[in-house]
C-alpha cells in the first residue's frame, strides 16, 4: 500500500539544534506526554471522548492519552509485521475507532481494517475482501466510513465507503496513471481532493459524487499535495509542499469554481513542509511546520502569525506533524522526535480559542414514535443534549464528536432538532416527523 504522510528526513530534522531566541506568543504551550519506544514517532491524533485521544505510533502501534497525560497502547500489530496506513483514522458511529495496516511480509496487495476501544487488547480485525481503506478520512451521515480505497488485485486507488464490519466498495475508480490524495467530505456531500497524473508537472484537483460522478474542477500550479481542507466559508484551503529547489511550500485557498490563490509561502527545504491544517473555533487556518517545528496561524486573507517554535527539543520535541482542536478548545498534537527519550510526544497549544461550536449537518430517520433512536451527524458535537421541537431527549450520548445519539421523548411534536454543547447551540435546517 501506499503511506502518504511525508515523515522523510526525520532523524535529519530531529537532529535540529535549539537555543534560538524566538518572540514571545501570547499562546501557551506544554508537553502533554512524553512518549517512549513502544509509542514513538507518533503522527495521527484523533479525540475519541472528550479528553481522550487516539494516535498513532511507529510500525503498527495504536495509543490512546488523555489530556492529563496518561497513555495506555491499546493495539499492537506484530505478528504478522504490519503498519499502520490510516493515520490519523476515524470514529465510527458505534464508538469504536478505526484504522487500517497493511502486511510487511506480505507485499504491497494486502490489508486489513480494523477497530479499538480505548481498552488495551481491544483490536478487531476485519476480513479482507479484495479492496482496503488506505487511508481512512473520516466518518459519513449514513454512519459508514470514507477515504481511498485500495485494490489489492491490481495496486489502484479510488474514492470508497466502508461500513463498520470493515466492508468496503468503490465509488469512483482512478486510472491506473493517477495517484490521489486522501479525500474529504465536502460540505455539499460530495468529496474532494487533489492527485497527480505520472509523467505530467501538474497536480489537479477533483471532485467526485457519491454516484461516482469525477469532475477535474482545477489544475493546480504545483505538483500535488495531499492536504485539504474545507472551512466554514465554503472555500477550501491546502498545502504546497516544496520541492527543494525552486517551488516554495505554500497554503493556499481553492474557490468551489477553481479559481486558486497562494496565501502564505513557507521556503524551499524542510521547512516548507506543512504536515497539517485545520480551522479553528475562531475561524482563522492553524497548521504545523515540520522542519522547522513551528505551530502557525493563517487568515483567510493570508495575515501569517508564529504562535510557537521550539527552542528546546527535550522538553518541547522536534518535527511537529500534526494538529487538531480539542472539544476544550486547546489545540492538541505531535511531535515526531525530541522528548525526554528522543520518541516524540503529545503536546498542547492554548491560544484561548472558544469552545467549537456544534454543527448539526443530518440526522436518520427522518421520523419516528417516541422511544425511537435519531443519530445526528455533524462537527463539535461532544457533550450535547438534544430537544426535539423543545422538548429534551428521554437519553443522549456521544459516538465521537461527529455522532449524537438521541431518544425521542414523549409528548415531542413534529419540529426541528436542537442541540446545545459547551460551545453553543444549533438547529437542525430540517424537521423531524413525529409519528
Amino acid at each position: 500500500m501506499i503511506n502518504h504522510l511525508r515523515n522523510a528526513p526525520l532523524l535529519a530534522l530531529c537532529a535540529l539544534t535549539a537555543g534560538s531566541v524566538y518572540p514571545a506568543s501570547a499562546a501557551t504551550y506544554s508537553a502533554v506526554a512524553y512518549l517512549t519506544s513502544q509509542d514513538s514517532a507518533p503522527i495521527g491524533i484523533v479525540e475519541g471522548s472528550p479528553s481522550v485521544f487516539f494516535a498513532q505510533a511507529g510500525g503498527a502501534i495504536i495509543f490512546s492519552v488523555t489530556t492529563q497525560g496518561a497513555t495506555t497502547v491499546v493495539a499492537s500489530f506484530a505478528t504478522p509485521p504490519y503498519i499502520v496506513e490510516s493515520a490519523p483514522g476515524a470514529m465510527g458511529a458505534n464508538s469504536l475507532f478505526y484504522s487500517s495496516v497493511s502486511q510487511t511480509t506480505i507485499g504491497p496487495g494486502s490489508g486489513n481494517m480494523f477497530s479499538v476501544t480505548a481498552a488495551a487488547g481491544s483490536e478487531k480485525i476485519y476480513s479482507t475482501l479484495g479492496l482496503v481503506m488506505n487511508p481512512l478520512a473520516g466518518n459519513l451521515p449514513d454512519g459508514k466510513l470514507f477515504g481511498l480505497v485500495y485494490d489489492l488485485s491490481n495496486g489502484t486507488l479510488g474514492i470508497g465507503t466502508s461500513d463498520l464490519s470493515g466492508n468496503v466498495a468503490t465509488i469512483y475508480q482512478f486510472p491506473g496513471t493517477d495517484r490521489p490524495n486522501t479525500p474529504i467530505y465536502g460540505a455539499d456531500g460530495s468529496y474532494y481532493g487533489t492527485a497527480i497524473t505520472y509523467g505530467t508537472p501538474n497536480g489537479y484537483f477533483y471532485k467526485v459524487t457519491p454516484s461516482g460522478s469525477f469532475t477535474k474542477v482545477a489544475t493546480l500550479p504545483f505538483l500535488g499535495d495531499g492536504i485539504v481542507m474545507q472551512a466554514t466559508d465554503g472555500n477550501f484551503y491546502g498545502v504546497q509542499g516544496p520541492n527543494f529547489t525552486t517551488q516554495q511550500g505554500a497554503v493556499y485557498k481553492m474557490t468551489p469554481a477553481g479559481v486558486f490563490t497562494t496565501l502564505h509561502e513557507f521556503g524551499v527545504s524542510t521547512n516548507g513542509i506543512v504536515n497539517s491544517l485545520i480551522e479553528g473555533s475562531d475561524g482563522k487556518l492553524y497548521g504545523a511546520t515540520q522542519g522547522n517545528s513551528t505551530i502557525f496561524s493563517l487568515t483567510a486573507t493570508g495575515a501569517y502569525k508564529l504562535l510557537f517554535k521550539t527552542t528546546n527539543g527535550i522538553t518541547q520535541g522536534l518535527c511537529t506533524c500534526i494538529v487538531t482542536q480539542g472539544s476544550d478548545g486547546i489545540t492538541y498534537g505531535t511531535a515526531l522526535g525530541g522528548g525526554t527519550s528522543g520518541a516524540g510526544l503529545i503536546f498542547a497549544l492554548n491560544a484561548d480559542l472558544p469552545v467549537p461550536k456544534p454543527q448539526a449537518r443530518q440526522f436518520t430517520p427522518a421520523s419516528g414514535a417516541a422511544g425511537t433512536k435519531v443519530r445526528i451527524w455533524g462537527y463539535n458535537l461532544f457533550g450535547a443534549s438534544v430537544e426535539f421541537n423543545g422538548v429534551p431527549a428521554t437519553e443522549v450520548y456521544n459516538s465521537g464528536s461527529n455522532y449524537v445519539w438521541a431518544t425521542v421523548p414523549t409528548g415531542a411534536t413534529t419540529g426541528p432538532l436542537t442541540i446545545t454543547t459547551p460551545g453553543g447551540t444549533a438547529t437542525t435546517k430540517a424537521s423531524f416527523t413525529v409519528e
